[in-house]
Order: C-alpha cells, then sequence, then structure tokens
C-alpha cells in the first residue's frame, strides 16, 4: 500500500483557487483566467455583467484560512484601478475530512477528502472610499 503524500504548498494554493474558481461559475460570473502562480496576483480574472474583477485567493489549512498580506491588499486596489475593476479577496480554509484529531485535519493528504471554508468574496478597498449609511 503506498503511503499517503502530503499536498505541496502549490497544490494547496491551486486547490483553493479551483474551490472559489467552481464557485464563481455556478453563480454565473464568467472566469476568464486563472493564474496559479504563487506571489504573480491576482489568482482569477472574472466578469460578471461586463464588470472585470480581479480576485485574489488566499489558501491555508485547517484551523486556518487565507489572510491577505496588507501590501497585497494596497498592491491590488492600485491595479484594478489602472484596469477599471473591482479587486476582491477569497479566503478559503481546507481541513482534512479524514483526520480524527485537530492535528490530523491539518495535514492535507492529496486525494484526501476536505471540508472547505469559504464565505465568499470581499471587496478589497480602503477607508477613505468608504461611507457610512446618512453619511
Amino acid at each position: 500500500m503506498k503511503s499517503a503524500q502530503i499536498m505541496s504548498r502549490e497544490e494547496i494554493h491551486a486547490f483553493g483557487i479551483e474551490v472559489v474558481a467552481k464557485q464563481l461559475i455556478k453563480e454565473g460570473i464568467v472566469v476568464e483566467g486563472i493564474n496559479t502562480q504563487i506571489g504573480l496576483d491576482p489568482q482569477i480574472r472574472a466578469r460578471k455583467s461586463g464588470v472585470l474583477s480581479f480576485i485574489v485567493v488566499r489558501t491555508a489549512c485547517y484551523p486556518d484560512k487565507g489572510m491577505l498580506d496588507p501590501d497585497v491588499h494596497f498592491q491590488m486596489i492600485e491595479y484594478a484601478d489602472k484596469h477599471q475593476a473591482i479587486p476582491y479577496f477569497a479566503s478559503v480554509g481546507i481541513g482534512n475530512a479524514t483526520g480524527k484529531s485537530d492535528k490530523e485535519m491539518s495535514i492535507p493528504i492529496k486525494g484526501a477528502g476536505f471540508y472547505i471554508a469559504y464565505n465568499g468574496l470581499l471587496i478589497i478597498t480602503r477607508s477613505d472610499r468608504v461611507s457610512l449609511a446618512g453619511e
């Protein structure tokens, strides 16, 4: 019997992107491009009703969820502004569904089932672009 292989950082990253892309397609959003190269943002270029979106995806293993680096946050705002697009962030968490303990759930095994924690897209913005209702 083959021993279990742990997913690489690149495979975890690509898996999270796949989760988000499939959900976007399910919601009727056209995915125009996917980039799985770590360190090159955005990961997904998509369009709905003619509006271009750039989506940064970060994936982490249980109990964590993907986090957006503050530098990338502001770089994506700038990049999206240049292309008249809306920048989004997608945080994904994956847990090994065969794990019996927190430690085992945190180990991503190739071919295993996974619990997925993904709550949709968050708009990336700056505080000077947001106003409270009634202001």
